[in-house]
């Protein structure tokens, strides 16, 4: 029983040891750009975008996508996007699968125009992943805010007029008759 004991004593003992020497994981926190953690001027919003792909090009455009996503996103308005990311990881510790998909179909839809929103800044890590900080002044987003919401308001005005204007059709229609007189 002591024995058992004391090898429950050395086991213990080494996992502490092993679990204070280990390494850090893959991808720390010091290969990121140095502005990750600013936080915008008070006129703007940031989107922050990152890609790896097979090449530089398509994880520039990848970055640059992502970066303009985050910012539809923050101005609160529907966004519908055509860009596929596709990431599924499988397995166990020792036996790890990984795919990840990406499609850039050159085609984003949306519903907010961010034509104000352009890169300000981008870097790339040692292991080839791209990071574009995308911004947009808060005076645009505005404008182009209020853009949608003018145009909706124009066209409910203009389906009110339409539906006023065929109610007094109906009415009038109704008066045209020829009145009938009886003898």
């Amino acid at each position: 029983m002591k024995k058992f004991f004391l090898i429950l004593l050395v086991l213990a003992f080494g996992f502490t040891l092993a679990a204070c020497g280990s390494k850090p994981s893959v991808g720390s926190a010091t290969d990121v750009p140095p502005w990750l953690n600013d936080f915008p001027p008070d006129d703007a919003i940031w989107g922050i975008g990152t890609a790896k792909q097979s090449s530089q090009q398509m994880s520039m455009t990848t970055a640059e996508a992502r970066a303009r996503v985050a910012i539809a996103r923050q101005l609160g308005t529907k966004v519908q996007a055509m860009f596929t990311d596709y990431n599924l990881d499988a397995g166990n510790v020792k036996n790890q699968a990984n795919a990840s998909l990406q499609e850039d179909v050159s085609r984003q839809i949306t519903n907010m125009d961010i034509s104000g929103a352009r890169p300000i800044q981008r870097w790339q890590g040692k292991d080839g992943t791209w990071w574009y900080l995308v911004e947009m002044k808060k005076a645009d987003a505005k404008k182009q805010v209020a853009s949608i919401l003018g145009n909706e308001e124009a066209a409910y005005a203009q389906f009110k007029t339409q539906q006023a204007l065929q109610m007094m059709d109906a009415q009038l229609a109704k008066k045209e008759k020829p009145f009938q007189v009886s003898e």
